[in-house]
């Protein structure tokens, strides 16, 4: 039987209708669910929320992850249930009422250590399948495990990466036995959004060099389903169909009926027709939400149309955007703006990400901070737009900076080759020292543009970082990691200080550290804009709720 985590999502969503599914959970309910709970793991660990509260607020109800469900009662503890103490789950039927006329249903749940729990008083919930599926946990696994519940492939392994990469040259090759211009391209971006190691772009430059070096599309596919996380492989596909229709499509193909490489494989890929509908629809969106006449209203709308179409389909709409948007945005990318759009739980992305894949969530405060201050309706409109503009120009900047690097390296290789075959042509000579003259000047351009570009990215960081005012702006455990994160680019430095004396004083204060990289200092910039850092309203919010927070502990403390 498959993973634990995959069972649990498969499964859980026919329960009741007040159950959300990861990566379908909102943020906000997430985080209210999380403290209410008293759940100490990573809120990407979560698989589904029973929401039993009428106001929608996730803080009663079941929280359900890979090792347990914890379960709260209206006005009562938290109580967690690790799988592996279960003896048995069942539905129970107890007649209830003066007249013992009343059905009351629910689960009970009998522990190995000979105690019961009662699960009872859900709202439209059909007990008879939640015993059915908890008893399929304790009846289908022996190791119950919590994970990340979906993870961008710039995240997964560089085998898997690599195989993906060559599943798509493949059908380049298979559509007329030539990489084009266009799809070379097309396959450079998406070697930039998955964030290759230099290793793996030269192994796919040999793959992409000869048609003959092809590795079987099943042996791939092997790979890619070897190498996935446990539960993404399905995602992974859609995803990987995405891909092939966009490269298809980029080369004049209209119609996907037609696209021989897709249908002869479509039994290896398995997927259905509605998701096959549903990458093209995503596809076609990627290209609208670019066009000038796009605002931000109708963008947001074609997204939930989108979702809903996604929802319809039973996939995750971040299946869809695994590899992020065809258009150029990275999946950090692609959340950033959905983010400034008012939609960054769309995709479930703040929960899949960890590390630098954290701090993609670029936070509406600094867009409503232009807002405020323009006041024009206009720019308002597209400002968010704006925002996803600029990712996909600095998505094509790192592409043209890596095809740069690309270019010096078979250029050192033709010359190694050259010198070692002892030509003497002089024409030959001079022209191979204009190409390395030329490709030298282009990575020393290249170095200048990163160089600025990190100056640029470290502007918007704190100077100085204020740790009291980071922690209270990362109380929300979704935003939990941002804290390590951001806490890890800084180290304590002495600093010359003058006073109001104008006497210098050395005092010690946590600056960044040296040698970071643009792309690195990109992100960190986004970890301050997601929490608000330099936001009035989010760090008032964030002090305040700092300063209750110490309050409620001395209160806790008066009468414990």
């Amino acid at each position: 039987m498959t993973n634990v985590n995959v069972y649990l999502r498969e499964n859980l969503a026919n329960v009741t209708s007040k159950i959300s599914i990861a990566p379908n959970i909102d943020e906000k309910k997430l985080n209210n669910a999380v403290k209410a709970f008293g759940f100490s793991g990573s809120p990407s660990n979560v698989v589904a929320l029973l929401d039993n509260t009428l106001m929608g607020s996730g803080k009663d109800g079941i929280l359900f992850t890979g090792e347990q469900i914890i379960y709260r009662a209206s006005f009562s503890d938290p109580i967690s249930v690790p799988y592996a103490s279960i003896a048995s789950a069942a539905y129970v039927e107890t007649l209830t009422g003066s007249k013992k006329d009343k059905i009351e249903a629910s689960v009970l749940i009998s522990r190995r250590d000979a105690s019961d729990l009662s699960i009872t008083a859900l709202i439209n919930c059909d007990y008879r399948k939640l015993a059915e599926t908890l008893q399929g946990c304790i009846d289908g696994f022996e190791e119950f495990k919590e994970e990340r519940q979906l993870v961008p492939i710039s995240e997964l392994s560089e085998h898997l990466k690599m195989a993906y990469v060559q599943a798509v040259i493949n059908m380049a090759y298979d559509n007329d036995d030539v990489v084009d211009d266009k799809e070379f391209a097309e396959i450079l971006q998406l070697m930039t959004r998955l964030d290759l190691s230099p290793d793996t772009r030269f192994t796919l430059r040999a793959y992409m060099a000869s048609s003959s070096a092809q590795i079987p599309l099943a042996t791939l596919v092997e790979q890619i389903n070897t190498q996935s996380p446990a539960g993404q492989i399905k995602a992974l596909h859609i995803s990987l169909v995405k891909d092939l229709i966009n490269l298809f499509y980029s080369t004049g193909g209209r119609d996907v009926a037609s696209f021989a490489f897709l249908q002869k494989n479509r039994a290896l890929l398995q997927v259905s027709d509605e998701e096959i509908e549903l990458a093209i629809s995503a596809i076609k969106n990627d290209h609208d939400m670019l066009r000038d006449d796009m605002t931000d209203d109708q963008i947001v709308s074609a997204l939930k149309l989108l979702s809903a179409k996604a929802a319809a389909v039973g996939t995750p709409l971040a299946a869809v955007y695994l590899s992020g948007s065809v258009v150029g945005m990275s999946a950090a990318g692609l959340t950033s703006g959905l983010a400034s759009l008012g939609m960054g739980g769309l995709l479930g992305m703040s929960g899949m990400m960890t590390g630098i894949g954290v701090a993609v969530l670029i936070g509406v405060g600094a867009y409503a901070g232009v807002r405020k201050l323009t006041g024009a309706n206009e720019i308002n409109r597209s400002k968010r737009r704006e925002l996803m503009l600029n990712e996909v120009i600095k998505q094509t900047q790192l592409t043209i900076s890596l095809v740069m690097k690309d270019i010096n390296f078979i250029t050192g290789k033709l010359n190694e080759y050259i010198q070692a075959h002892g030509a003497q042509d002089e024409k030959i000579k001079k022209l191979m020292g204009l190409m390395v003259q030329m490709t030298s000047a282009g990575t020393v351009l290249t170095d200048k543009s990163s160089s600025a570009q990190a100056s640029a990215n470290k502007l918007r960081c704190a100077q100085y970082l204020d740790e009291g005012k980071l922690k209270a702006l990362t109380r929300e455990p979704t935003k939990a990691e941002l804290y390590d994160f951001i806490f890890g680019f800084y180290e304590e430095r002495e600093i010359v200080a003058a006073s109001k004396d104008e006497d210098k004083q050395i005092v010690t204060k946590l600056v960044i550290k040296s040698g970071r990289s643009s792309q690195e200092l990109e992100s960190l910039a986004r970890a301050f804009e997601a929490i608000g850092y330099f936001n009035v309203s989010d760090v008032l919010k964030g002090t305040a709720a700092d300063v209750a927070g110490k309050a409620r502990d001395k209160l806790s403390g008066l009468f414990s």
